[in-house]
């Protein structure tokens, strides 16, 4: 089976482990590598540029900045440099925003019906557009305002738009006016994504465009198994995810249901983190990853490509390394 492969990080990681890892995934095959962006973590952009220095062939990615901190304009001039500094390797992911952080800095995200999330991201990707093709934008729109304004030169190179979002409405619009959409910020089973994958396929058709279908995936693989589910299991982020974002019928299918994960989703409302990791159900870890062997690992990557994934982007945790080199696409390893 060949898959086109990439790598997704949090800001969490150091920096100059960042432009390691991707001077790794260059030399193994990777298409590409994504960054996370965080309101109080490291600077995408930064990590972009770095990792743009310290490799020549890799696509790198913002997987994805919000539409709130960083306005329109900044983004168009931003990511136009950093084509320039990459040689037309970089790719702009964009989405709405990060429900826990953003209303920290006073954004309001729902009710959707006054916040109007697709109207934000539709303005957002017209006005860039607009700057990046070096048109005189004047736009008056419901959320950005831009007057007599002309980019200062001209872009080297076209920088594909990726839209992330979990909307039905956001997915099948982003199959009309961008190059790719991101379908899950790490977690999400077969049966989820192709439920995603459906929304993107109504968009394709109203446009006659395919784009490129993206999907974050946490990874953990070590030769022992047991070790693989135990790093999951022990990662904030899962818990996080599986308490307060995971929606409750994409784990149905598999036999898991709500009252399985009570005793969990207890434990993290009372703050006890240790204790609702020691009750995630194991089901869960398997549904929602790509845990175990590389064997293993490699079937459940096939799962996702066959209900159309065309870029699964591997979140690798726990034995990094490892996973790396074992999934590359050079080894052989999907």
């Amino acid at each position: 089976m060949h898959v086109k492969l990439a790598l997704g990080f949090n800001p969490v990681l150091g920096i100059r482990d960042a432009v390691r890892l991707a001077a790794e995934a260059e030399a193994q095959g990777y298409d590409s590598v994504w960054m996370h962006e965080s309101l109080f973590q490291r600077d995408v952009v930064t990590y972009l540029s770095a990792m743009a220095t310290g490799t020549s062939k890799i696509r790198l990615g913002s997987g994805a900045i919000n539409t709130y901190t960083r306005h329109p304009v900044t983004a168009a001039t931003t990511f136009a440099t950093l084509s320039e500094l990459s040689s037309g390797r970089v790719a702009l992911g964009l989405g709405l925003g990060s429900f826990p952080t953003v209303p920290l800095l006073g954004h309001q995200i729902f009710p959707v019906e006054k916040t109007k999330p697709l109207q934000r991201i539709r303005e957002y990707v017209k006005i860039v557009k607009m700057v990046w093709k070096g048109e005189k934008v004047d736009f008056e729109g419901d959320f950005f305002k831009v007057h007599n304004l002309t980019l200062g030169f001209k872009p080297a190179n076209d920088v594909p738009i990726f839209i992330a979002s979990l909307s039905p409405l956001t997915q099948a619009f982003a199959a009309t006016l961008a190059d790719g959409v991101i379908l899950s910020p790490a977690l999400n089973s077969v049966w989820g994504t192709e439920r995603m994958v459906e929304n993107v396929t109504r968009g394709e058709a109203r446009s006659g465009r395919r784009v490129e279908r993206a999907s974050y995936m946490l990874a953990s693989l070590d030769p022992d198994p047991r070790q693989a589910v135990q790093a999951v299991r022990e990662y904030y982020f899962f818990a996080y995810q599986l308490a307060e974002v995971v929606r409750p019928e994409v784990l149905v299918p598999y036999g898991i249901k709500e009252e399985d994960l009570t005793p969990m989703k207890e434990a993290w409302k009372k703050g006890d983190a240790a204790e609702a990791r020691r009750l995630i159900p194991e089901e869960a870890i398997e549904t929602l990853t790509i845990t175990g062997t590389p064997e293993h690992a490699a079937e459940r990557v096939g799962e996702y490509s066959r209900v159309g994934i065309t870029l699964p982007i591997l979140m690798p945790i726990g034995n990094v390394d490892y996973a790396i080199r074992e999934l590359a696409p050079a080894s052989g390893g999907i």
